[in-house]
């Protein structure tokens, strides 16, 4: 009676000739296998050997005319090795091992053995073993082959492999041609489309909205101030004034008389005009955005700034101010103003280099069906293309500390994670600031200092996320990092954006 739906399985036999005597045992657990498993799951086992499945035909290479013939077709393969390893052919040492790299490069299943039984030494061809002990050597840690020592153990092996990977066949419980135990990795766009290449991009930062923002704020301060202007300074003779609250005090051996002196406290007096720099800056804006600056604009009436001679001794900004509540005002909202157009102008010219460079995003993708550990990537690029930490650019002393805040470096050069592709793992460990130690006024730091700690902070940072290796040669710039860990079908980022002053041919 026929058997209907019947599935059929073509196993390959694929050993050098000294192996030949083994090849009826392969065929003998073939058929055990249909006979007890086979029949009473509809399934069945056929055996391929060049000996008894090719025929002569001309028109290509030997090994790939049995390759189109039957090879390919074949679900999957037993090979077994013992002192020969076979005619070398056009791409590898032998046509077992092309046949075994032709199976698993189709994650198809390999059965593979190697015979450590005993042999004449006078028959052995050493040149011929030491083939055989270096490919073994190669798929020493992908753990495909068994090594058996006579007869009946390959019988009882290979029985209980045969059993192990086509039953669940039968039952449905695995997919055939699932690769074991092979990690493929290669280096994609961080995009989800498999097949996208990586494209070049680059940022917007200088028109985003934060800078529009703040261009609209300082807008309308000027509008606030044109709504009503002060009186000019009065013309008064200060002379006196300033003889009678800024006495001449040199030579004074006792620095507690010195400080006695109620007239020194006071310190030196002086008008409070608006200086040049900050008249210059916002002139340049005001010019660059259509707006008209009137001379009456810097009118602060007869304002006067008093500088406390005791500045040097104990710190402090050392400078107080006399006049109306509105006049003070006005001085305090100019002031305001040019800070609010130096912090605009540092964000434009931070944002503009950072916009010049072009963006790469790319992640180091396992296809495979198991782990992958220590791994080192390596990018090779052409010389004085890609930027280095030192060509990325640093904000200026008034903006640094919000960028800080902001995160910055980590949203424009990190690649972002999602529920493909993961965040890169190996950042080094940051160590935390010590903290500034303000005790008395004498601790306080400068601005310069701040900034100076400030930058050391952005500058830790760019380290820990571009923390690559660098290495210059002749022609070529090197790049590379690690990865401790890559699981199977798993997809990580790069540590960044590859960042880009010159875009490679």
């Amino acid at each position: 009676m026929p058997r209907v739906g019947i599935t059929a399985y073509d196993l390959l036999i694929s050993c050098p000739g000294d192996v030949n005597g083994f090849i009826d045992i392969i065929r003998e657990c073939v058929d055990n296998f249909n006979r007890v498993y086979g029949n009473i799951n509809n399934m069945e086992i056929a055996t391929k050997h060049w000996s008894t499945d090719s025929y002569p035909q001309s028109g290509d290479k030997p090994q790939e005319l049995l390759n189109k013939q039957f090879v390919r077709e074949c679900d999957a393969a037993v090979a077994i090795f013992w002192t020969k390893f076979g005619t070398p052919t056009d791409k590898y040492g032998s046509g077992t091992e092309e046949e075994i790299e032709e199976m698993l490069s189709s994650n198809k299943q390999v059965f593979m053995y190697f015979l450590d039984a005993p042999v004449n030494p006078s028959n052995v061809d050493m040149e011929q073993y030491k083939k055989v002990q270096a490919f073994k050597e190669k798929y020493r840690d992908r753990g495909i082959y068994f090594i058996v020592k006579d007869e009946h153990e390959l019988r009882q092996l290979f029985t209980n492999h045969l059993g192990m990977h086509f039953l669940p066949l039968a039952v449905g419980r695995k997919k055939i041609f699932e690769k074991k135990e092979s990690p493929v990795l290669k280096i994609k766009a961080a995009s989800l489309e498999e097949d996208k290449c990586a494209v070049v991009e680059y940022s917007g930062f200088s028109e985003c909205k934060l800078v529009k923002d703040k261009r609209e704020s300082i807008i309308s301060k000027i509008a606030l101030l044109q709504q009503g202007y002060l009186n000019a300074r009065e013309k008064k003779n200060t002379e006196d004034i300033e003889k009678r609250e800024n006495p001449l005090l040199i030579n004074t051996p006792d620095l507690n008389k010195l400080l006695g002196k109620s007239d020194f406290m006071k310190g030196k007096i002086m008008d409070a005009d608006i200086a040049d720099r900050w008249k210059s800056t916002i002139c340049k804006f005001a010019k660059e955005n259509d707006i008209e600056i009137e001379d009456s604009f810097w009118n602060v009436g007869n304002l006067k700034k008093r500088v406390s001679t005791l500045v040097p001794f104990y710190g402090g900004s050392g400078t107080t101010f006399e006049g109306s509540e509105e006049e003070k005002k006005r001085y305090d909202s100019i002031e305001e103003l040019y800070w609010a157009i130096v912090d605009y102008y540092e964000y434009i010219t931070f944002f503009e280099r950072v916009d010049k460079q072009g963006l790469v995003d790319l992640t180091v993708a396992n296809i495979g069906n198991t782990f992958d550990e220590d791994i080192d990537v390596k990018i090779i690029i052409k010389k004085n293309h890609v930027c280095k930490i030192k060509d990325i650019a640093i904000p200026e002393s008034n903006i640094i500390e919000e960028i800080l805040k902001m995160r910055f470096l980590e949203y424009a050069y990190q690649i972002e994670s999602n529920d493909v592709v993961v965040e890169y793992t190996g950042y080094p460990l940051q160590t935390p600031n010590m903290p500034l130690i303000t005790d008395n006024l004498f601790n306080r730091p400068s601005a310069q200092e701040e900034y100076n700690r400030n930058k050391e902070e952005y500058i830790k940072n760019l380290n820990r996320i571009f923390c690559y290796e660098y290495y210059e040669k002749e022609d070529v710039d090197i790049l590379i990092f690690h990865i401790d860990y890559l699981k199977h079908n798993t997809v990580m980022a790069f540590p960044s954006v590859l960042v880009f002053k010159e875009i490679p041919d």
